[in-house]
């Protein structure tokens, strides 16, 4: 996590991507590989084409997005994004 706040553009795509697990496979495993994917997957969706706003939210919802412990279920993980999103 950074020391600065979530962006409006991230608080959003945070919630975004909680929604998504909440959907998707809630009771599945989160894996730690996932995160990025996901990450990557929201940024690309927002800005589209726009390679150079991608990489740069992508990096910024690695930097709020808490990392994934082990067992972690997809609807946990949810959660832990809601909650980076509200910092």
């Amino acid at each position: 996590m950074t020391g600065l706040p979530p962006t409006e553009t991230c608080r959003a795509l945070l919630l975004q991507m909680a929604a998504y697990l909440d959907r998707s496979r809630p009771t599945g495993v989160m894996w730690p590989e996932g995160r990025g994917i996901i990450a990557g997957q929201f940024a690309a969706e927002h800005y589209g084409i726009r390679a150079d706003l991608v990489a740069d939210v992508e990096a910024e919802l690695l930097a709020h997005a808490p990392a994934v412990t082990p067992g972690t279920l997809r609807s946990q993980y949810a959660e832990q994004l809601r909650n980076a999103a509200r910092t």
